[in-house]
């Protein structure tokens, strides 16, 4: 036995018992005597608990000195990392074991703008209100760019106030700073539409070199896996050199392809679907995304060799993500936004604290909602009130956390689509026309099995907890049912 352990420490009842049996002798002899009673000793006091061993993630002692740095890989899927079982990414996997990997993470949407300003606002889409690029005009005529309102703030925004100087290098389009993302920096590149960390690298690079001394946040953003952006290093053909078949892998055969799955939404319900892609197809454009997630890889290991050379990796809290993962034929549908499936909400996050304190993979759902606001715990530094994310901070400290994970998508008026993980339970909720599915991810990963006819009491009870969510974000179902939408053109 510890000779720490509590039983060591506190007198048990029979030592009790005879302690008081003493001290009443003591005090009739001293009153026959006439000397003054003795005082009695002070109980003994219970152990302190022992404090949770490892790192304590606090380094609001050094928040003045320490960087941060959000690294977004655009359309990269959880199971393309190595902790994820893929072979594509080994700079990221070399930096993950260094990392908290946190490998159980859902995307509070399946595309580009509501994902990222959700982790900016740590806000579900719905409340951050930026769930689409146009929205109506209010004077009439043409849509016009949907803008986070000013009285929501950004995360990074609260880090000017703070003294971090603030720049961005993007690849554009769904991280343009149009959409409000740009608010309190100094410099935010996302001059060219769906552009590689090979166009946004080299600048961040050098922008580094020139603020080594610096207290900064920086944004570091590509589209290299994207459907949208081009393989470089190769062609496509190239990257599967054994495939014979009529596809091209170029950016312009993707966009024709999605939006060709998407004209089969007509009415509510409908669902994207793509015909004339066989599994040979598949395979092609599978292996294509492969060649470019191993070039977005490449790239993000050029640009950590640069933090490191400047003596910046201890200096910063880093943070890789994932903003929506992709789909390849696994519902009949390629591309992301038009379905909540995993394999487009499934994404890494991986947090890197000086000196790779607390490395480790963190089994537990989490959300990439949470990821600003644990960065800010971590820095001893007060974020935005009333928002939806939560510090994982207890989590790491070995705390219990059961967390709501929601996700949302109105992917450009096609879908209104909500849906609620509960462990491995995903329900998944069509507004349009009311229908739901449910999935047990434990030994249905594709989604592919309904469990809704079957488990209906599972069903019930997780469909009232989204409709509570969205009652809570007074959004009202109703006003979706049978709804008919002019769908958004821009992508």
């Amino acid at each position: 036995m510890s000779r720490f352990a509590p039983s060591a420490l506190l007198p048990s009842p029979a030592r009790a018992s005879s302690a008081l049996a003493l001290f009443g002798l003591a005090v009739l002899l001293s009153a026959c005597s006439g000397a003054p009673a003795p005082t009695p000793a002070e109980p003994a006091k219970p152990a302190e608990p022992a404090k949770p061993a490892g790192p304590t993630f606090d380094y609001s002692a050094d928040a003045s000195k320490l960087n941060v740095i959000l690294i977004s890989m655009d359309a990269l899927r959880f199971d393309r990392t190595g902790a994820g079982g893929g072979k594509v990414t080994p700079n990221l996997d070399a930096f993950s074991k260094e990392a908290v990997v946190f490998s159980h993470v859902t995307s509070a949407a399946p595309w580009t703008l509501p994902s990222h300003l959700a982790m900016f606002t740590a806000r579900w889409p719905t409340l951050h209100g930026v769930t689409n690029k146009l929205k109506p005009n209010p004077d009439g005529g043409e849509a016009v760019f949907t803008r986070l309102d000013d009285a929501i703030p950004t995360y990074p925004e609260e880090l000017t106030k703070k003294g971090w100087e603030a720049v961005a290098f993007t690849g554009g389009a769904g991280v343009s700073g149009k959409f409000g993302y740009n608010r309190g920096f100094t410099s935010y590149l996302d001059d060219k539409a769906f552009a590689g960390m090979d166009y946004s690298g080299p600048p961040a690079a050098e922008w580094l070199k020139a603020h080594v001394a610096g207290h900064f946040f920086m944004f570091f953003h590509g589209y290299d896996a994207h459907g949208q952006h081009p393989l470089v290093d190769q062609t496509p053909r190239a990257a599967v050199p054994d495939y014979q078949g009529k596809l091209d892998g170029s950016i312009e055969e993707q966009a024709k392809l999605r939006e060709q799955g998407l004209a089969e939404i007509k009415k509510p319900g409908d669902v994207a679907r793509l015909d004339g892609v066989d599994a040979e197809d598949t395979r092609f454009l599978i292996e294509v995304y492969d060649a470019k997630v191993k070039e977005a890889d490449a790239r993000l290991g050029q640009f950590l060799a640069t933090v490191k050379e400047l003596g910046l990796l201890d200096t910063s809290i880093i943070m890789i993500v994932g903003d929506h993962g992709e789909e390849f034929m696994e519902h009949g549908y390629v591309d992301h936004g038009a379905t909540l499936c995993d394999h487009q909400l499934h994404v890494p996050m991986i947090i890197r604290f000086p000196n790779g304190d607390g490395a480790r993979v963190v089994e537990d759902n989490v959300r990439t909602v949470d990821l600003f606001p644990t960065v800010f715990d971590a820095l001893g530094v007060p974020g935005p009130e009333g928002v939806n994310g939560q510090s994982l901070i207890p989590m790491l400290q070995g705390e219990k956390m059961v967390l709501p994970i929601y996700a949302e998508s109105d992917y450009r008026l096609f879908v209104h689509l909500r849906s609620v993980r509960q462990g491995q339970k995903k329900l998944i909720l069509d507004l349009e026309d009311g229908q739901h599915s449910l999935f047990d991810l434990s030994n249905d990963p594709n989604e592919l099995a309904d469990l809704s006819t079957i488990d209906a009491r599972t069903t019930y009870e997780m469909e009232q907890e989204v409709r509570t969510w969205l009652n809570g974000m007074r959004t009202d179902p109703k006003a979706y049912l049978g709804l008919e939408e002019e769908h958004i053109k821009l992508f």
